[in-house]
């Protein structure tokens, strides 16, 4: 690394604040929380299967595109970020679980019942994402 040269760097735009409205509620993202909580809960638990995972997968990105449009018309706030990776988080671990084929530990696939005699690491790619 110490020989690898400096990487280019870039001039910061200044900070555009117009557009960006003060939030007057913050019920979008406690919907949001509470909606990504509901959908892992229901079809990411402890039983899946790939239809449940679809599902979920869908979900999660209606929920993201909310949160991306809450996001560029708000100020940012603690509870904003949180709520954008907690979905972030979400949807690597349904990709993850779509790659799974196989029950394994406490998670049981309706799909595929049958545990593998060696766990196989579960690596996501960039074109996975």
């Amino acid at each position: 690394m110490l020989k690898q040269p400096e990487p280019p760097s870039y001039p910061v735009p200044t900070w555009d604040e117009s557009g960006i409205v003060p939030e007057t509620e913050r019920i979008q993202i406690k919907q949001n929380w509470d909606e990504i909580r509901a959908t892992m809960s229901h079809y990411v638990g402890i039983v899946r299967s790939n239809e449940r995972l679809r599902r979920a997968r869908r979900r999660l990105r209606l929920i993201q595109e909310e949160i991306a449009s809450y996001y560029w018309k708000h100020p940012v706030s603690q509870d904003l970020l949180e709520l954008r990776n907690l979905a972030q988080v979400a949807e690597l671990i349904v990709q993850s679980a779509q790659q799974r084929h196989e029950s394994r530990g406490l998670h049981y696939s309706t799909d595929y019942p049958v545990t593998e005699d060696q766990g196989k690491d579960t690596i996501l790619k960039p074109a996975d994402l």
